[in-house]
């Protein structure tokens, strides 16, 4: 059977097993239609859109063959034209090699191109490839219309006078998932290949597998760890593990949000992700030594149709932290432009709308960004079994895996929420689908979340709870028409199969503060993004956080905690906003900054820097 034939067998496949699908009972008036969805909304009917699809991962890393003078690449029809910027990179020189770029560009033409590694040798050899008959590369994609749409990674050999491309890596290899005595050491690869990971001696492999994720156990308390890889071209890596759970030696974790595509050309619109601002972001945590990075959402522009492109853009992100998360670790949380979307429009009224993408198991925002990360899985699986589960002899809600979970460093721990679970775009405007709102956490995570601060609270090893979630509570700047305030409104709440639940967005709000402040001594401060500006708001019980017209119990808070709002990583800028609590939010800024949060026993306190110029934009104590 020639590829033709494997095409169309495979597009009858999908197409069969889409059309053969059910539409999950937690939706409402969408019905299929020959593989595409249908919503009939108020009286109208509105049919399954693409959004104007964009480019896809795969195409962008280009299928690279060798020739006899490199490597020739085919971007697809989508890149008819542009060029491509490449440069050796010599694992040898320096802890944190980077590509250097050479003078000359490829052109592409017919979506070809092939990079001649020829015009490499000699004096512009400064990677030793001739010597070694092979190297690595960097390549930087730039699209018709001038913007730079992937940054790639590939190896190569030359033998008998040809150019080939063997086993490379071309994502990673980054550190995940780290405690006092494990670590996930992840890569992607460009082709399956046998990989060999060295860790102090011991050797662990892998075969036939493109996305790898070595899980190494039995390891030391901070305790430094040299790693190298065999099967591709490679250099000398390190990590640290983390302090044992309960010591109370000084750290210091960093914390940020909203690096998508920004404003002012060139690596700040790396097609989807500020690539300029994150990586700077990024040198600067490493510079000042931190045990890790907590990043809370909107990496990416998103809010996309399709997979191919979120993880084009997920890609793009990941090379920003390069090469710094190869020696410790980046959480990452869901905001709402890691929307992967079911869009749905009517051409006579020009109106649009979209839900969480399904089946949820594959094709779902939460299980796409679970594909792409390697996070913590906690025991929070969906929102099944919760009282407005329509069926519960059935799964009809997205995963929660590697969304929602907590984790340790020493003697404190960071609890991570996602609020854009099930997210429906523009469902206050169109609620006739169902789906949830922008902010909302839901039952089941809400009484997870109750679980997780119970239990740290009775955990004696642990001194400080920090609370990260991407919408904050209290909106100063961009947001104050959602989040966790809605203008006021307390009526926006999800819909699930045609039914509003029982608690609106600001009784919600205060079912998380009152476990935050009054159920818990620990919790420190809550980490928060969305707004794209820096904020520090003063939660206490003397600070104005209802309506006027508020005519339902209000929540009395028992102490004082932070919202630490950073949602400054290149996102375009918002400002300041009047809001009942104004006078509570102080230290407003829409500088780029990264919060620096440093534990010392029982003591913690933040500065807030530019990590360009390393201004002190911030200072607060949080305990002593």
């Amino acid at each position: 059977m020639n590829i033709i034939n494997y095409y169309f067998l495979f597009l009858v496949i999908v197409l069969s097993f889409k059309s053969n699908g059910q539409v999950p009972k937690v939706y409402t008036n969408i019905s299929l239609d020959r593989g595409n969805a249908v919503a009939t909304v108020k009286g109208k009917e509105y049919r399954e859109s693409n959004n104007g699809a964009g480019f896809h991962l795969q195409d962008l890393i280009g299928n690279p063959q060798g020739t006899q003078t490199g490597v020739k690449f085919n971007f697809g029809p989508k890149v008819p034209s542009g060029k491509v910027y490449f440069g050796l990179i010599n694992p040898t020189d320096g802890k944190y090699p980077m590509p250097v770029y050479f003078r000359r560009t490829a052109k592409i033409s017919a979506s070809v191109t092939e990079i001649n590694l020829i015009q490499l040798r000699g004096k512009y050899d400064m990677s030793g490839w001739e010597k070694s008959n092979g190297g690595f590369l960097g390549y930087r994609v730039m699209g018709p219309e001038g913007q730079l749409l992937y940054d790639g990674r590939l190896s190569f050999k030359y033998e008998n006078d040809m150019f080939r491309v063997p086993p490379s890596i071309i994502e990673g290899p980054t550190i995940n998932q780290l405690t006092d005595n494990s670590v996930v050491i992840s890569m992607k690869l460009n082709k399956p290949g046998p990989i060999v990971l060295n860790v102090n001696d011991t050797k662990y492999e892998s075969k036939g597998k493109t996305t790898i994720d070595f899980k190494i156990s039995s390891l030391s308390p901070n305790t430094e760890y040299k790693y190298s890889l065999e099967g591709v071209v490679t250099r000398n890596y390190a990590f640290k593990t983390n302090l044992k759970k309960g010591d109370r030696t000084p750290f210091v974790f960093a914390y940020a949000s909203d690096s998508r595509a920004g404003q002012g050309g060139g690596e700040r619109n790396l097609y989807g992700a500020n690539y300029y601002v994150m990586q700077r972001i990024v040198a600067y945590s490493k510079a000042r030594n931190v045990a890790f990075l907590q990043f809370t959402g909107d990496m990416i522009n998103g809010y996309l149709a399709e997979k191919q492109e979120m993880n084009l853009q997920y890609a793009n992100w990941k090379r920003s932290l390069e090469p710094y998360s190869s020696s410790f670790p980046v959480y990452v949380a869901m905001g709402n432009h890691e929307a992967l979307v079911t869009y749905f429009s009517n051409p006579e009224t020009a109106e649009e709308f979209g839900i969480d993408r399904f089946p949820f198991e594959t094709e779902s925002a939460e299980a796409v960004f679970a594909t792409n990360f390697s996070n913590p899985v906690s025991e929070l699986k969906s929102e099944d079994g919760a009282a407005y589960d329509p069926d519960p002899k059935t799964k009809d809600f997205p995963p929660y895996d590697e969304t929602v979970f907590s984790y340790v460093y020493g003697n404190a721990a960071v609890v991570v929420l996602n609020s854009n679970y099930w997210y429906a775009y523009a469902l206050n405007r169109y609620p006739g689908t169902s789906g949830n709102i922008h902010a909302y956490i839901m039952d089941n995570q809400l009484e997870w979340f109750k679980d997780e601060l119970r239990k740290y609270e009775s955990d004696k090893d642990i001194d400080h709870v920090f609370v990260t979630l991407h919408t904050p509570f209290f909106p100063n700047g961009g947001h104050v028409t959602d989040d966790m305030w809605y203008n006021g409104k307390n009526w926006p709440r999800p819909i699930v199969a045609g039914e509003k639940v029982e608690k609106g967005i600001i009784e919600r709000r205060d079912e998380l503060l009152d476990a935050m402040i009054n159920q818990s001594s620990k919790v420190r401060a809550v980490l928060t993004g969305d707004e794209h500006n820096y904020a520090k708001t003063k939660i206490t019980e003397a600070m104005p956080r209802y309506p006027e017209n508020w005519e339902r119990p209000k929540l009395k808070l028992t102490r004082t905690i932070y919202q630490l709002n950073n949602g400054s990583a290149g996102a375009p800028y918002y400002a300041k906003e009047k809001t009942p609590w104004s006078d509570f939010a102080t230290n407003f800024s829409t500088q780029n900054v990264v919060v620096l949060i440093n534990i010392d026993g029982k003591s913690a306190n933040i500065e807030v820097r530019n990590p360009f110029t390393e201004e002190l934009v911030d200072a607060l104590e949080l305990a002593k």
